[in-house]
């Protein structure tokens, strides 16, 4: 499910190739633990990436017939906390998508401070289909939201896009070169971000009844009425 290689720099791999990295309720948790352990190590670095086929499928489905209203709220709050947890590390986060990153996989990629995307991969985020806000703020302020990103596009400094994974020993070598106090200096100029807000919007949207249905209907699925 999930693989961590510990040092200077981590690398945590999502490893679910059955269900393209999609996001279950326990990847998303075990990538909780990951940032709880690296909150307490404090590495210089953080990787985050999937395989060649995808980064991550975003919000996993699996089972969708057996959630509630209440239980993917929650599923999506977690979610939306790990995204926060990510863009105000007291590290370097590197996000590499090889493969395809859609929805939450996506929102996952632009929670990093360098996103390093492979030529022709495309960004999609759905969510916005079935009501779910999830990443929006961020989106906007990285670059306006728009419905897919494709990588061999120009995007770079600040936007959607900043490198391709071809270019991540190169960053990674030049980030541990670099002092101490330089690198507290660049997390320091991150882009301003208010992760009280961004939660506040998911909140919201997940709160509205009919979660699962919306998301049965975008998913093209047939349910019985949800469980008591």
């Amino acid at each position: 499910m999930l693989r961590v290689d510990r040092g200077p720099v981590w690398t945590v791999t999502l490893d679910r190739p059955g269900r393209a990295n999609a996001l279950s309720a326990e990847l998303v948790e075990a990538l909780h633990g990951v940032l709880d352990e690296a909150a307490a190590v404090g590495p210089l670095a953080l990787v985050v990436r999937g395989n060649a086929r995808h980064f991550a499928a975003g919000f996993d489905l699996t089972g969708l017939e057996l959630e509630t209203d209440a239980t993917l709220a929650h599923r999506f709050l977690r979610i939306g906390l790990l995204l926060e947890r990510l863009s105000s590390a007291p590290y370097l986060t590197v996000a590499v998508a090889d493969g395809a990153a859609v929805g939450a996989g996506a929102d996952l990629v632009l929670a990093c401070d360098a996103r390093l995307v492979a030529t022709g991969v495309t960004l999609r985020f759905p969510g916005s289909a079935f009501g779910v806000v999830l990443g929006a703020t961020r989106r906007r302020l990285l670059e306006d939201a728009r419905p897919e990103v494709r990588a061999c596009e120009p995007r770079r400094d600040g936007a959607l896009v900043t490198g391709t994974p071809d270019q991540l020993d190169e960053l990674l070598s030049e980030w541990v070169s670099w002092s101490p106090a330089d690198r507290s200096r660049v997390l320091a100029d991150r882009p301003h971000h208010d992760p009280d807000a961004e939660l506040a919007a998911l909140a919201r949207s997940v709160a509205t009844p009919g979660l699962r249905d919306r998301i049965a209907a975008y998913a093209g699925r047939t349910l019985v009425k949800e469980p008591a």
